[in-house]
């Protein structure tokens, strides 16, 4: 019926046993700090494979970085079109409040990360591909930040005079650790939408690229463009309420501090 396979200190809940055969896989963070990968991502997905063929489980799962107790969630999906495997993170990274706790979004990411990329070697593929956005580099306003996708191999990550990009944790951990076991990991750095009010045209992003992109790597991308066009739009549509209901919050926030600031002044 199912099968669990146990890789350090994580999990790998097969639905109908370990999968054989497969020869591309493609990771993302579907909560992220930017939408247009995981747009990329669950383009990949094609009619009839929408239900995962396994989950990852760590064993830090009761803690909030691998679990959303209210709605039941117990892991991150695994689904299969073709011989690629679509790998979806669907819980943000941890970080505490507390100052002196700012390690917990590396120590409870680290081991599911290296476990994930040590499972993935043992299916001995042929591409590894972990997809991410510049949406950090934009915030910082870092120079030369990507304005088109690059493919930056796994071995060349953090090494001098190679493209260099701020990101998260899943955006580059686990092709990292993938290239200690195996050969032919890299992340996609795919330039971000971006937090704005406003939708950008699909044209105007870099989706139709990245998918180009996987498809010269090997991945089956029949579809993808049309899929990804109504997943752009449902996800842009939801991007775009957040970000306004963000604006509206901080100027809440801002209108309460100027109220409180003066409280019991001459304006009181």
């Amino acid at each position: 019926m199912g099968e669990i396979e146990t890789v350090n200190e994580t999990d790998f809940i097969w639905i109908n046993g370990a999968p054989m055969g497969v020869k591309q896989v493609v990771l993302y963070d579907a909560v992220g700090t930017d939408h247009i990968p995981a747009v990329v991502g669950a383009s990949l997905v094609s009619k009839g494979d929408e239900d995962p063929i396994g989950y990852i489980a760590s064993k830090h799962i009761h803690t909030s970085p691998h679990t959303l107790l209210e709605v039941g969630f117990t892991g991150w999906p695994i689904y299969r079109t073709g011989d690629s495997l679509i790998i979806e993170i669907l819980t943000p990274a941890h970080i505490s409040n507390d100052v002196r706790e700012q390690k917990n979004a590396w120590l409870f990411n680290y081991p599911p990360a290296r476990d994930t990329a040590k499972m993935i070697s043992n299916l001995d593929c042929e591409t590894f591909t972990v997809l991410t956005s510049t949406a950090f580099d934009i915030q910082i306003k870092m120079k030369g930040h990507a304005e088109e996708c690059v493919v930056i191999e796994s071995e060349e990550i953090g090494k001098e005079g190679v493209f260099n990009s701020l990101q998260p944790l899943w955006g580059w951990l686990p092709a990292f650790l993938y290239n200690i076991e195996s050969e032919g990991g890299n992340i996609l750095l795919i330039p971000a939408h971006g937090a704005t009010n406003e939708s950008l045209p699909y044209e105007d992003t870099s989706i139709r690229q990245a998918i180009g992109i996987l498809k010269e790597q090997g991945f089956d991308t029949k579809g993808a463009l049309m899929r990804s066009k109504s997943i752009y739009k449902t996800a842009s549509s939801e991007a775009s309420e957040a970000a306004k209901m963000a604006g509206e919050m901080v100027a809440r926030a801002k209108n309460k501090m100027k109220k409180d600031s003066t409280n019991g002044g001459m304006f009181a």
